[in-house]
């Protein structure tokens, strides 16, 4: 148990070093965006713009965290990457601020976005589509274990000094997940469109890894020695496999449209009246996201709980693999070894506003609340709210997303996508890559797509190109018949 304590700031340090495309704010919210649209909001497959939208390949990271940053005080990320590529020396990592008392966080996201399809065929949406994810979560780590995290035990300003902690976990997973989406609108009367929609997912985990800390009271008595006063709490890890397991997952979302037009009629992509895209002057979105989880056997898990340890040289802490914290666990005294470990999916609320403002432009706001409880298995997302001005039309599209996460008003994240025809590159913190700031994140996506604008019911009919002026009464009933 000695050593596993000497081990933790190095498990938590894994969870917690900086690289953000978690939600790719930049992307979500275009008309044209296809199946890569249904990430936030599951209805919109149901009366998309193009006829049928295939995604042939992406690629995301995401990594956000606010304990340690990069400096980027010598040069940009971009040169920071030359050099590592000549073999240069990285950056110094430093400290985030002053280390205030708020409880510091982190995530990793990394997805490979395989084959996916969206159709819309009248009133109905459906979409089909296949990624593997990579996800590492971090939470609950106080401003005294972020300091020994970064300067490791032999931090001589906290020795001495005791201190007790709670609810520390860090929790990582990669899966492959197939997913079927089902959309329709409900009622299409007057300006009005209602969505509902729904996403279910099969997921097949691949590995996993979890340390949960519900109280973990210790004293790092001097440069060698320290003791364990107190520690409870459960750990698990899944080697990598094929199929490490199971686990089901799903989006629910319902949707409002306020149309240019009267929709009383409405077919989406048929020749009727829907060849052409039905503009709108806002449309909101509700959903919730991730739900689920990933059930892992044939893990080296268990829980543990323990009194006071004496470490008498915690710098010769020497463990190999899982197989070795699970046997120091076990020499600890009270430990229940199990077989099977949990980790649940990054559940999340997402609330989504996209409003015109003039022919092809729009601005966008977006909520995401994670829902993960601080005593729990499941892995976490960063609470995010996000301004995305965008103008876009059928060959090209720009986005400008402002992305607070965890509601820290003074550090936005500055994006920017394009889209030309259908190949898009985006980040949703773009500054790094131009200029010189303290690196805490880094964002990237990028994606390849087959779209079919018109349906088979229009091919040879003449588009409209509904295009509509502000004031103009274009949408008002005629008076003569």
């Amino acid at each position: 148990m000695a050593r596993s304590f000497g081990m933790l700031p190095a498990l938590l340090l894994l969870a917690a070093l900086p690289a953000r495309a978690q939600e790719q704010f930049g992307l979500v919210h275009g008309n044209w965006s296809g199946p890569d649209a249904l990430a936030l909001d599951p209805t919109r497959s149901a009366g998309q713009w193009p006829y049928a939208s295939v995604r042939l390949l992406g690629a995301g990271l995401f990594a956000w965290n606010d304990l340690v940053a990069l400096n980027g005080a010598d040069h940009s990320l971009l040169r920071e990457v030359r050099n590592g590529i000549r073999g240069n020396a990285p950056a110094e990592v430093v400290l985030r601020e002053s280390m205030n008392d708020d409880r510091k966080q982190g995530a990793v996201v990394a997805a490979l976005e395989g084959p996916a399809f969206s159709l819309a065929s009248g009133r109905n949406g459906f979409g089909v589509g296949v990624r593997t994810r990579a996800m590492a979560s971090v939470t609950g780590i106080a401003p005294h274990l972020g300091r020994f995290i970064v300067h490791g035990l032999d931090h001589r300003p906290q020795h001495g000094l005791r201190y007790r902690d709670t609810h520390v976990r860090a929790l990582a997973a990669t899966w492959t997940e197939l997913s079927l989406n089902y959309a329709r609108i409900l009622r299409a009367t007057g300006f009005g469109l209602w969505r509902a929609g729904a996403t279910v997912r099969y997921l097949v985990p691949h590995a996993g890894a979890a340390l949960r800390l519900d109280v973990l009271d210790f004293t790092v008595v001097d440069t060698m020695r320290a003791e364990v006063h107190e520690v409870s709490g459960s750990y698990g890890a899944a080697m990598p496999a094929g199929v490490a397991g199971s686990g089901w997952g799903a989006d629910l979302g319902i949707s409002y449209e306020r149309s240019m037009e009267e929709v009383d009629r409405y077919l989406p992509h048929r020749a009727s009246n829907g060849c052409t895209p039905m503009p709108y002057r806002y449309r909101l979105a509700a959903s919730l996201i991730d739900l689920g989880g990933m059930r892992f056997d044939g893990a080296v898990a268990g829980s543990v709980r323990s009194g006071t340890l004496t470490i008498p040289d915690h710098g010769a802490v020497q463990v190999q693999g899982i197989e070795g914290v699970d046997s120091l666990f076990a020499a600890s005294g009270d430990r229940t070894p199990s077989t099977r470990m949990r980790i649940g999916a990054p559940t999340a609320v997402a609330l989504l506003y996209d409003q015109r403002l003039v022919d092809r432009t729009y601005i966008a706001l977006a909520w995401v609340q994670q829902l993960s409880a601080r005593s729990g298995d499941r892995l976490r997302r960063p609470n995010t709210l996000a301004i995305t001005p965008r103008f876009e039309s059928r060959w090209f599209e720009a986005a400008l997303p402002v992305v607070f996460h965890e509601y820290v008003w003074q550090r936005p994240s500055v994006g920017l996508m394009l889209r030309l025809g259908d190949l898009v590159i985006g980040s949703d913190h773009v500054l790094p890559f131009l200029f010189r700031p303290d690196v805490d994140a880094v964002d990237l996506y990028l994606r390849l797509r087959i779209t079919v604008g018109r349906s088979p019911y229009c091919k040879g009919r003449r588009r409209t190109g509904r295009r509509h002026a502000t004031g103009s009464g274009e949408a008002l009933p005629c008076l003569m018949p």
